[in-house]
Parts: C-alpha cells; sequence; structure tokens
C-alpha cells in the first residue's frame, strides 16, 4: 500500500501496581487478585472456572474448523434483525487448525463462541471489521473482555484491528477502538485495564484504517502481511453516495484463500468490478445474501445484492464455493430455495447455505 494509504495507532501498556486487597485491619488478606488467579488458575483451571470445560478442548484445537490450512467458522448467519437460530453477521478464520482472525462480529456471536466451545482465542491476532454498522460489531467488546480471560493476554503479539476510514456518520477503525476503550473518555472506559491491564500481560492492541472510496480504488490492497498470511482489502459500495464506509477482505495462506463481501451492492457496471477483483480465484467466497428474488428494486438496492447478481460475481471471479450468509427475515427454507436457485442461474461452483456454527473448509 503506498504511503498515507493507511493510518494506524498502537496503544500503549501501562504496569498494575499492588494487588493486594486492604481488608480495613490494616493489612493485605488473602484473596487472590485477577492477576494471580490467571496466573494460579492456568488455561484449564479458567476453562473450568468459565463452564466446566473438558481438559480435551485445550489439548486438541477448539474452534478449528478443519485441518485445512485455511477454514472458517460461521459465527453469525443473520442480519440486524434478532432471531431464533441466527446471530448477526461475524465469522473465525482458523490457520492450520488453530482460530486465529475475526471477520466482524454482530450481535450473538459472543454467545456462539460459548456454544461451539471455541474458547482457544489466545492465538487471535486480527480482526477485520467490513464496516461499523451495529450488527457487524456489536459484540466486539464483550469478546475482548472474554478474550482477556481466555488467557489472550499472554500472546505477546500486538492484536491487529483493521476496518474502514472515517466517513459519514461513521468513524475510523482507530476512533471506534479509542471510543470504546479510550480510559478516559471511552464508552468501556474499565475495559482499558484489561488491555493495557493491571492483572496480567498486555492485550497490545494495534489500530488500522483502510480507503473505502469505491470510485478511486479499484485493485485489492494489501492491508497486512506476516508468516505467510496475506490480507488485502479493497473498496465496496454499501449505501449511495459513500454514506457508509465499507470494504472487503481477502485472506491468502499457504495457497488457499478465503474473501469476505461485508454488505454490499453488486449492481451490473455500477460497482461490481471491486469485489471481482478481489475474490478472483478464491477457494471460498462468503457473501451477502440479505435479498430474495422478488426484491426487485428500480434503481437496484443500493445497500445489498440481488441473488442473481451474486451468482454472476462469483462466476466471474471463478471462486470454488460460494457461501450465502446474512440472511433477512422474513425467510423460509422456500426463500432459500429460490435465494440459491436464483444464484445458481449464473454460478456452476459449490453453493453453501450459512448456518451459525458451521465449518467451512478451503480444500
Amino acid at each position: 500500500m503506498k504511503k498515507g494509504d493507511v493510518s494506524q495507532e498502537t496503544q500503549g501498556a501501562v504496569d498494575d501496581g499492588d494487588s493486594g486487597v486492604d481488608d480495613g485491619s490494616g493489612k493485605k488478606n488473602k484473596e487472590l487478585s485477577r492477576r494471580n488467579f490467571l496466573k494460579t488458575a492456568g488455561a484449564l483451571g479458567m476453562a473450568a472456572a468459565l463452564g466446566g470445560v473438558h481438559e480435551k478442548l485445550f489439548t486438541t484445537e477448539a474452534g478449528a474448523a478443519t485441518a485445512s490450512p485455511l477454514a472458517v467458522t460461521v459465527l453469525g448467519s443473520g442480519g440486524p434483525m434478532a432471531m431464533v437460530d441466527r446471530a448477526s453477521p461475524g465469522y473465525l478464520l482458523s490457520v492450520d487448525g488453530t482460530p486465529r482472525i475475526f471477520m466482524d462480529c454482530g450481535g450473538g456471536t459472543y454467545e456462539r463462541l460459548g456454544q461451539g466451545r471455541i474458547l482457544n482465542l489466545e492465538r487471535v491476532d486480527m480482526w477485520l471489521f467490513s464496516h461499523f454498522h451495529i450488527d457487524h460489531c456489536a459484540d466486539f467488546p464483550a469478546i475482548i473482555k472474554s478474550m482477556y480471560y481466555l488467557r489472550r493476554a499472554y500472546n505477546p503479539t500486538p492484536l491487529t484491528i483493521i476496518g474502514p476510514d472515517r466517513g459519514g456518520k461513521f468513524p475510523s477503525a482507530v476512533e471506534f477502538v479509542d471510543k470504546n476503550f479510550n480510559p478516559e473518555t471511552g464508552v468501556y472506559a474499565y475495559l482499558h485495564d484489561f488491555l493495557n491491564t493491571v492483572y496480567s500481560p498486555d492485550i497490545r492492541l494495534t489500530t488500522m484504517n483502510v480507503p473505502y472510496d469505491y470510485t478511486v480504488y479499484k485493485s485489492p490492497i494489501t492491508a497486512f502481511e506476516k508468516d505467510g498470511i496475506r490480507v488485502s482489502t479493497i473498496p465496496v459500495r454499501h449505501g449511495s453516495d459513500l454514506a457508509t464506509p465499507s470494504v472487503a477482505y481477502r485472506v491468502d495462506y499457504s495457497g488457499k484463500s478465503i474473501t469476505f463481501s461485508g454488505d454490499l451492492s453488486s449492481d451490473a457496471g455500477l460497482d461490481r468490478e471491486n469485489i471481482v477483483a478481489l475474490s478472483t480465484g478464491s477457494d471460498v467466497l462468503i457473501y451477502d445474501a440479505s435479498l430474495s428474488p422478488a426484491q426487485q428494486f428500480d434503481p437496484p438496492d443500493d445497500y445489498h445484492t440481488l441473488p442473481g447478481e451474486i451468482g454472476q460475481v462469483a462466476q466471474a471471479a471463478g471462486v470454488r464455493k460460494l457461501v450465502l450468509s446474512h440472511f433477512m427475515p422474513p425467510y423460509t427454507d422456500l426463500k432459500i430455495r429460490e435465494i440459491v436457485a436464483a444464484v445458481k442461474q449464473y454460478y456452476s461452483g459449490t453453493v453453501i447455505v450459512a448456518s451459525d456454527l458451521l465449518a467451512v473448509d478451503t480444500e
């Protein structure tokens, strides 16, 4: 990426000081501080304290989708409305069987981590936000605090958080993190002590903004590259006049690739070329399937993609597996069959209907 395309900010660390508790007698009592609790309990003891998880989950890789070099677990396949069986959008990528990268985290994704017994989050080192609509980011502070108790603080690698730059009514990724955790002005200011923590090693955050103007940036941008993992991004259109800064992501590792569209319009001739350019040759493409074939709009919908358009994009990009997600009610089995049928009119590859905790590999 050219200099100036990405801005970043690293939040530093503070020391903890005395962690004992004064019982009023002038002497520190023997009550364990949270720091000593974490040190004493260890991973297995901590897991037991959080719900009696069997030791096996920490000797194998809980949350790993498959043994594939790159795989994804769906944490939420729904939209912004509460549903019985679908959380809001969120995904967790596994690299060599270990959870490493979150993509979005809407409401309910926090609960899915527990339901899926995905507790080995100590090696997660990246978070990719497509945009900052609440159904894509609401569970962020809850998962961050959970990761603290699940020993993420003992991983010295900074947790890199990437998202679109500031625009419209939305903060940049740097501002989003700061508005959550700033020790003076943050909505969750108290959580600053869990990041620059006073109880255990620090969870260091590195935040990074990427461009979102789809009228200017027409080629994928490399946002991150390390240890064989390459993260590319490109702006996409989610609303007219750049009202909602939005980007799509592609993760490449060991010859495998997963692309995540985020929310986007994919109208032919207007804004389709960006997502095609990013996803070309992907093993897996996760796509916003909010609309049904019956939802025809003139002009086309500014925020989401019609099923036939999804099929056209996937075919043009030559992706191997297409994962349809972000379903919005009222939806039925009949509606989903209609969506799949419309996609298959244009796409000849494998179509997968996402459900929460579904694992998809790149083999």
